[in-house]
């Protein structure tokens, strides 16, 4: 066996998205510093290598990537996964160009500072950590192309994940989609996109979730329209139910079927006119999660409906952003990389690195970096914004230059005129803001009220 030995200030695992924002951050803020960054693909960008070829990011472009480089023309603007990867070719290469950082892909970490080949069986590394080991792997993010189904399968059924859509080479008796996340929306989309008669397509949904329309989201319209408009409802709600009504009739959020009232939110945004594409599917099947594929039926939790097996399937159950146990970012020479504002990873992983660069206790930089749990449940969405709006306030009065000057900051983008106006009307609502969101966040989540008088209570 070979085993090298390296030494670094900071030992970053994963190359994906979190860890390139992180990296990036930490670089310009401590010139002095060197790392190396270990990662399982061959290729910086994490699951972006392994998604299906039509994937486009959902959210703006402008405010995606690393804070040091820009990521389209700006605007509205999308981007390709196509697109993705190439943009994080590009950083690696310019982190690389300064000497202070060591790339090993196809590599696998392991305990203490090691990790090993994942193509040479007898190459091993040890590395000499002198500050901190980052993980950049915890949110663990899955796409279906690496993920086994969790349920079963005969044989004789022809079972994909969209990675493999636009392989198809001759018309199938049908296409049954099962799964209605992004993937799903995704794929729905792809097959309509290409002349698929929505009547040829099954669409198997075990929940429905709240969607955000793209457009609320865009730059220079987050501080009224985006995130602003979704707090201004707080003020005048004080039940969930009511939250929700009253976001959906402001256009905030929307739902696939206005009969079905979701029990999800997971941040998926959608155009108009996606929806009114995927609402042109009218093989839904709600019977909750599959439980196996038989050769002429598909079983679910609550029931069961035919197939075929000349019907292709496509798998598009993979939680791509599971909600993980909350853990402390900081924690001695570990460092865990974990979203701090709603649904904006990439963001946060550059905040952490800035405030790893800027302060030296542990407490303090934990009270800065509040983490805030990947929404799964309606309920969630809530305590997501709650906890992003104290962080998002907290930062705002530490270090608020960086803030603005973040191009991965959202608040960026918006003209400078528009925040101020914003903070003015938001300051005369404050009270009712607040007042609305305790009382949701009471009823949503009195376990979190009971431990949080216990420990006042010490």
């Amino acid at each position: 066996m070979t085993l090298k030995t390296l030494e670094c200030d900071y030992l970053v695992v994963g190359a994906g998205a979190m860890g390139m924002a992180f990296a990036d951050e930490l670089m310009k803020q401590n010139p002095g510093d060197r790392l190396i960054l270990v990662d399982r693909h061959a290729k910086p960008g994490g699951h972006w290598n392994d998604a299906y070829s039509f994937v486009w990011l959902h959210q703006p472009a402008a405010f995606y990537g690393v804070n040091s480089e820009k990521l389209g023309p700006g605007g509205s603007a999308l981007a390709s996964g196509t697109e993705v990867l190439a943009y994080y070719e590009r950083v690696l290469a310019k982190l690389l160009e300064t000497g202070r950082l060591q790339h090993f892909p196809m590599c696998e970490s392991r305990a203490d500072g090691a990790f090993a080949s994942l193509v040479e069986a007898d190459l091993e590394y040890q590395v000499t950590v002198r500050k901190k080991t980052v993980d950049a792997t915890y949110m663990n993010v899955q796409v279906p192309s690496i993920r086994v189904p969790q349920y079963r399968v005969s044989p004789e059924i022809n079972l994909v994940p969209p990675n493999d859509l636009p392989r198809v080479r001759k018309p199938r008796s049908g296409y049954v989609i099962i799964g209605a996340g992004k993937t799903g929306m995704d794929a729905a989309l792809f097959l309509l996109d290409q002349g698929v008669d929505p009547d040829h397509i099954t669409w198997i949904i075990s929940n429905d979730a709240w969607l955000l329309d793209r457009a609320q989201i865009q730059p220079g319209r987050m501080a009224d329209q985006g995130l602003g408009g979704q707090l201004k409802h707080f003020a005048r709600c004080h039940s969930l139910d009511e939250l929700f009504t009253s976001l959906e009739s402001d256009a905030q959020i929307l739902r696939l079927d206005s009969a079905i009232w979701p029990s999800k939110y997971r941040c998926a945004t959608v155009s108009l006119h996606e929806l009114e594409q995927l609402r042109g599917i009218t093989d839904v099947v709600r019977m909750g999660r599959v439980q196996r594929i038989d050769a002429t039926t598909i079983v679910l939790d609550e029931g069961s409906v035919p197939t075929d097996p000349g019907k292709l399937h496509v798998d598009c159950t993979a939680d791509g952003l599971a909600s993980r146990p909350v853990r402390p970012v900081f924690d001695g020479d570990t460092l865990t990389l974990q979203s701090l504002f709603m649904c904006q990873q990439v963001f946060s992983a550059a905040v952490i690195a800035y405030v790893e660069t800027r302060y030296d206790d542990e407490v303090r930089k934990n009270q800065l970096c509040e983490v805030v749990p990947h929404p799964e449940f309606s309920r969630d969405f809530v305590r997501a914004i709650h906890i992003s709006m104290m962080n998002i306030e907290q930062w705002a009065g530490a270090f608020g230059k960086w803030l603005r000057g973040s191009r991965l900051f959202a608040g960026h983008h918006e003209p400078l005129f528009k925040l101020l106006l914003e903070a003015i009307r938001s300051r005369k609502s404050a009270p009712q803001v607040r007042a609305g969101m305790q009382a949701i966040l009471e009823q949503e989540f009195p376990e979190k009220v009971l431990e949080e008088t216990d420990a006042a209570r010490g």
